[in-house]
């Protein structure tokens, strides 16, 4: 059951509308400062922000995992959320941490098994499906997590800062694997990260956040071929919210 302020509709876009949340406690804290956004159907959509800026708080509310505290999250399907973190489960092998994402789609334990060898497979991790997570890579690990989102059929992906603790080549190499399943499979896609220059190596737009409390202050939509003025745009709209001197 989505969140409260959360609201499924047809099409794959994803839009919010007025996202506000403060955390509470003694000292209060406004996270989200009424955030407006769409990610259009089929396309790669990253937001660049710095750290603790309220990019996670808002993936889970996108999500349906936290409910805002006004404002509204119009989605065409429940999402698959991709953490900083791989998340795979330590006391599974990365098949079974795969399959979870079939199992999660509806499907039964044969029919997911048979499509998590197929994904890993895909993503050439065939020989690693019987071993547990201490033993595979950074890369591995979050190939497999990436593997798992896939198998959930959902039409929406959050990834939250996925490749941020990857080494370089790692990172080039994941991006490469983010875009060959994008341009098979055609999800509508949210990547949050600090990295600018991965933002436009990814995305189709990249929308800009103010320092906490979180609002979109810009779009810059990304030329392929003029990557270093795209990232360049980017540097100065971060510059002009304060986000950097």
């Amino acid at each position: 059951m989505p969140a409260k302020g959360v609201h499924v509709s047809h099409g794959h876009d994803i839009e919010t509308s007025g996202l506000r949340l403060t955390f509470g406690g003694d000292r209060p804290v406004a996270v989200l400062g009424g955030v407006d956004l769409c990610a259009f159907a089929g396309e790669i959509t990253a937001i660049v922000g710095p750290s603790g800026c309220g990019k996670s708080t808002l993936l889970d509310v996108i999500a349906g995992l936290r409910a805002p505290d006004s404002g509204d999250v119009r989605c065409s399907d429940s999402s698959a959320l991709m953490p900083q973190r791989d998340a795979l489960m330590p006391w599974l092998t990365l098949r079974e941490n795969v399959a979870i994402g079939g199992v999660l789609g509806g499907k039964d334990d044969d029919t997911s098994t048979g499509r998590a060898d197929s994904a890993l497979a895909r993503l050439g991790l065939t020989d690693f499906a019987d071993h547990y997570p201490h033993a595979l890579s950074g890369g591995m690990r979050q190939r497999g997590a990436l593997a798992r989102t896939l198998l959930t059929d959902r039409r929406a992906w959050l990834l939250d800062e996925p490749f941020g603790a990857l080494d370089a080549l790692t990172r080039t190499d994941m991006h490469r694997v983010l875009a060959d399943l994008h341009d098979e499979h055609r999800p509508t896609v949210i990547i949050v990260t600090h990295d600018i220059h991965e933002a436009v190596a990814l995305a189709t737009r990249v929308l800009v956040s103010s320092p906490r409390p979180m609002r979109i202050v810009d779009e810059v939509v990304v030329n392929p071929s003029e990557h270093a003025s795209t990232a360049a745009r980017v540097l100065g709209s971060l510059r002009a919210a304060g986000v950097m001197a």
